[in-house]
């Protein structure tokens, strides 16, 4: 990324960033004076100029500096929603005076009778909706230091028309986007949790759909011993776009090589065996279950490495597949046309967008508004998608409503 994109990006951020200003100066000094005003404003352009440092540099900081960078992006976030809020309800507020001013024009404000009441209330809103605004702000504050620890079990089955008679109820363990790089030292007991309750599961196969790393293979250094930890027959992976290393200003073209090999051999240090364009094949009872592996494709400026011709060479539609593809865009994309027609495919990437509503009866997140598929299990005819909600954290680093999922799939013979 060049220095005239970061900037135009920056200059987008600051209009977004201080467009709900314009209504909440006057409410946040009719509410609480010139003093706080002041502090105010102090906290808000300090807290943009260190996400319009962090821009800048950020790519080629050391890994402690980063995470520390994403703390204060994460203030960043958590303030801006609370002043979207806050503004919006004060825009609300200003239309309707607006309307009936318009509708009353005859009467001036200084001849109504509750005049000095009217003061009052101006200020009741302006305080209320600055409290409002702080509601989503606390939110994204819960977000960032216990919601991305709640950990969420997610239980499917699925129905597979060819799947052999020996691997119904066979049962898969998905995770996908652990983000290494975004955790702290500190929360080493909160990922050894995680892996125990892994472990609890006792599935077959424990499958990893990508972006092991933010960026860097030194992301996973403290954390070898925790991911070792995690216990099936068998475990497979692929790599995500992050994995190739796109978002580090590295010194040369060799550098980044070294960093996706040094990202590669990590699958193989934690036992997993990284499927690269590739196929393995699973026995039981003399029949078999091909697991395909893709390299990484996704729509936009993301990575297209992935193959499924490639990676399913031999293979006959009669053959029983599940796909591991890090992005669920090469579903539609690749999968669905595809004459080999995959049964199941398991992918990650788009991380529900990390907030969002989830209930029995109503679903959103604005990852939807990106991804046609999301989160969770969809179908088409006879092939299915599953898309794990993952991990960890990219940009925001915290949860709320969209929590990180461990997946537990069962394979049952349609």
């Amino acid at each position: 990324m060049n220095i005239l994109s970061l900037l135009i990006r920056l200059l987008f951020s600051a209009v977004v960033y201080f467009l709900p200003d314009l209504m909440l100066h006057i409410a946040l000094k009719k509410a609480w004076g010139r003093m706080q005003l002041r502090w105010y404003w102090r906290i808000n352009i300090l807290l943009f100029v260190l996400i319009g440092i962090s821009t800048f540099v950020m790519r080629d900081s050391a890994l402690w500096l980063q995470r520390l960078q994403l703390f204060f992006l994460g203030l960043f976030v958590a303030l801006l929603f609370a002043k979207v809020v806050a503004a919006f309800i004060l825009f609300v507020e200003y239309l309707v005076r607006l309307f009936i001013s318009i509708a009353t024009r005859r009467r001036r404000q200084r001849s109504h009778p509750d005049a000095s009441l009217m003061i009052s209330r101006r200020q009741f809103i302006a305080k209320g909706a600055i409290l409002t605004g702080l509601l989503p702000f606390t939110g994204m504050l819960y977000g960032m230091f216990k919601g991305r620890f709640r950990y969420t079990l997610h239980t499917v089955e699925i129905p597979i028309a060819n799947l052999p008679a020996a691997f119904d109820g066979f049962t898969i363990t998905q995770l996908s986007d652990l983000h290494i790089g975004s955790f702290e030292k500190s929360t080493h007991d909160e990922l050894e949790d995680m892996v125990r309750s892994v472990n609890a599961l006792q599935s077959d196969a424990l499958f990893f759909t990508g972006d092991i790393v933010n960026s860097r293979a030194d992301e996973m250094d403290d954390w070898y011993d925790v991911f070792r930890q995690f216990q099936a027959k068998y475990k497979l992976s692929v790599l995500g776009n992050h994995d190739y290393g796109d978002y580090v200003n590295w010194a040369d073209a060799a550098a980044r090589e070294r960093n996706l090999d040094a990202v590669k051999a990590i699958h193989g240090k934690l036992g997993f065996q990284l499927l690269l364009n590739e196929r393995t094949v699973l026995e039981k009872d003399g029949q078999q279950l091909h697991i395909i592996g893709i390299e990484n494709w996704g729509q936009g400026d993301f990575p297209k490495l992935g193959d499924l011709d490639k990676a399913a060479a031999g293979l006959q539609r009669s053959d029983c597949m599940v796909l591991l593809s890090h992005d669920p865009s090469f579903w539609e994309a690749f999968v669905i046309p595809s004459a080999l027609h995959p049964e199941l495919t398991l992918s990650g990437h788009t991380h529900g967008f990390q907030m969002g509503i989830e209930t029995p009866a109503f679903r959103f997140s604005p990852s939807q508004w990106i991804y046609k598929q999301w989160a969770g299990l969809y179908t088409e005819g006879e092939q299915h998608i599953y898309v794990n909600r993952g991990l960890g954290t990219v940009g925001y680093p915290g949860r709320l409503g969209i929590w990180p999922e461990l997946t537990k799939i069962t394979l049952r013979k349609a």
